[in-house]
């Protein structure tokens, strides 16, 4: 990382710290804010990104859905830039760009408050070479550190408040229009100090210019935001503002609502290429050739293009101007295509459609759960890319939804490219048997626990502005989803991964034509892949141990009987039942739902009501 001051020269840039590149996608991409040991950054948009450094990731099936979704100016989808060459180079210009934001920072001697702007009055220290973890902010003129020199000075703190507002803009705390009732000051001079409470902040600023002073404690709260200005419309990654008068939320630095990853992911499928697949994933090279000849000399002058040289050139070319006449690639089903390849592959595994980077082969079913399983799948070579197409802020967006009311824009103008992580591991595929499932949502259709998760998903999308979806099988995916974290945190106990690294993946299938598969994998970025710790749990003498003792901890909970009981009522909006951090809830990197729909008494009996699919 490299962070834009505005007191730093062009020509050297300062390298603060680092980050994993999958980091940049899921959990820290454009728009959020990462704490540093010293400091706090936000990560910018792609317009300020090096993407020449940056490694294209090739995916054709992802890449049409990140067209579906962004447009097809999208070329392509794109590593974190990074330059082998200088990568131990404390000045080097290759990285992904940062801003220091909050820009308000406190020093701990003197609880001296101030912007970053203008330069002065805190200096950013920066000369330890190839340690740039220990880059700080120091005040300058700090009267119980005048005697240190910079080197030696406390870091400064990142002022820790922050407002937000609806539309996802994000912004400093206006501490001077705060203090001071929204009246001028001559010479504002903050300090901040603060005392221990377990009611709330007890945060207080005082200015030393007029001696007024104000808790922070006072725009908390549902009604905090008539103690604050309106929204000023500040994108602080794309470093612009827009029209805004939105009211404005007191928010802290580090919650985990602050930025919420939009992406699309996909496992590489080892399908047969035809040649119109090939002329789609190279579209945005072929599109603009007028001339066959010239076609003829880059397919075989390029290896991107190299595919297509098993085609004769003058089918290459028929194919390129049908393409055309269709106005470009097709345009991928947006409800779910993605899944629906992968379902149709995992559910029917053969050894002809095997290549390096997907090898899945059905094992026999654990002794007892015939019933319940239709197969079990080893899958002991897979590949997948995930790339960010947005971002939102404080609400989460819906499973696998690419296009939210709030998802806020990664650059200024259409994007050209995205960023995108590809990573190598393993997995094991459970299928449910599909007679069983469907049988049991037909006779707990009307159950009232089911009703009552029913109502709160109707709450929730009204307390959002948004419509809920009618065809959303819910009792389904509540079952899948209980049974995919409950096999997650038992796999976790024995395979060498940790919960957090454990992804799962639920193919629900679309209406008139539904799935019941559950697909749990680990990934590294590293070429290898992982190591095979949780593929050997998939062999039947294993998997029956886990699917017993799975089943076991989920009739009870260090939180009964308050969890067991628990249903969402009016006019709360949970998406759970008997669900907790004890039990069932799991990291935010492993569960595609935000912890969303997830109920114990739907596999295990929790008050003889008839809901549980006893296993």
């Amino acid at each position: 990382m490299s962070a834009t001051t505005s007191d730093a020269r062009p020509s050297e840039p300062t390298r603060i710290g680092s980050a994993r590149p999958s980091g940049l996608v899921t959990t820290a991409g454009v728009g959020a804010v990462i704490d540093l040991p010293a400091m706090s950054v936000i990560v910018r948009g792609l317009h300020a990104w090096s993407p020449e450094h940056a490694d294209t990731v090739v995916e054709a099936r992802l890449l049409r859905e990140v067209h579906a979704v962004l447009g097809d100016q999208v070329r392509g989808l794109r590593k974190a830039p990074w330059d082998p060459t200088t990568a131990d180079e404390p000045w080097t210009r290759t990285g992904v760009p940062v801003s220091p934001f909050p820009r308000w920072v406190r020093c701990p001697r003197c609880y001296r408050l101030g912007p970053l702007d203008p330069p002065g009055q805190f200096t950013l220290v920066h000369r330890w070479g190839r340690r740039p973890d220990l880059a700080k902010w120091v005040h300058a003129y700090c009267d119980k550190q005048s005697h240190a020199s910079d080197a030696r000075k406390r870091p400064c703190l990142p002022a820790r408040f922050l407002v937000t507002c609806a539309a996802g803009h994000l912004d400093d705390f206006p501490y001077v229009e705060f203090v001071h009732h929204g009246s001028p000051c001559p010479a504002p001079k903050l300090a901040m100090s603060d005392s221990a409470s377990t009611l709330g902040p007890r945060v207080t600023i005082r200015c030393a210019e007029c001696g007024k002073s104000r808790n922070i404690q006072e725009a908390a709260g549902r009604d905090g935001h008539e103690q604050l200005p309106r929204c000023r419309g500040r994108h602080p990654h794309l470093q612009r503002f827009e029209d805004c008068a939105a009211p404005t939320k007191l928010m802290v630095l580090g919650s985990s609502n602050l930025w919420f990853s939009v992406t699309a992911s996909a496992l590489h499928l080892p399908l047969e290429v035809s040649l119109t697949d090939v002329v789609e994933e190279n579209w945005h090279i072929l599109s603009s050739q007028s001339d066959q000849s010239v076609v003829g000399v880059m397919v075989e002058s390029m290896e991107q293009l190299r595919p297509l040289r098993a085609y004769p050139l003058v089918e290459v070319w028929a194919t390129i101007e049908k393409t055309r006449a269709a106005g470009g690639p097709r345009i991928p089903d947006p409800t779910g295509g993605l899944l629906d390849a992968e379902w149709e592959l995992l559910a029917r595994p053969t050894t002809e459609r095997q290549d390096d980077d997907f090898r899945a082969v059905p094992t026999p079913t654990p002794v007892g759960y015939d019933h319940l399983l239709d197969q079990v799948v080893q899958v002991s070579r897979l590949r997948e890319v995930r790339a960010l197409v947005g971002f939102t802020r404080l609400v989460a967006p819906e499973r696998r939804e690419l296009a939210p009311v709030n998802r806020l824009p990664l650059t200024v103008g259409p994007p050209e490219w995205v960023p995108a992580v590809e990573q190598r591991g393993e997995g094991v595929f459970l299928q449910l048997r599909e007679d069983r499932l469907a049988a049991w949502e037909h006779d707990v259709e009307d159950h009232p626990r089911i009703d009552a998760l029913r109502h709160a998903y109707r709450r929730w999308a009204a307390n959002r502005d948004q419509t809920p979806d009618p065809a959303f099988p819910i009792p389904r995916y509540v079952l899948l989803h209980t049974f995919s974290h409950l096999l997650i945190r038992q796999i976790a106990l024995e395979c060498g991964y940790s919960s957090a690294s454990i992804r799962e993946r639920l193919y629900l299938g679309q209406p008139g034509r539904r799935a019941a598969g559950i697909l749990l994998s680990t990934a590294a970025s590293d070429s290898e892949g992982t190591l095979g710790g949780l593929v050997a749990l998939g062999a039947a003498r294993h998997l029956q141990r886990l699917l017993d003792l799975a089943f076991n901890d989920a009739g009870r909970c260090s939180s009964d009987p308050l969890c067991a009981e628990h249903v969402p009522q009016e006019p709360y909006d949970q998406l759970h039942g008997a669900a907790c951090h004890a039990c069932l809830f799991a990291s935010e990197t492993s569960c595609e739902a935000n912890n969303r729909w997830l109920d114990r008494a739907v596999l295990v009996d929790l008050s003889r009501d008839g809901l549980a699919l006893r296993h």
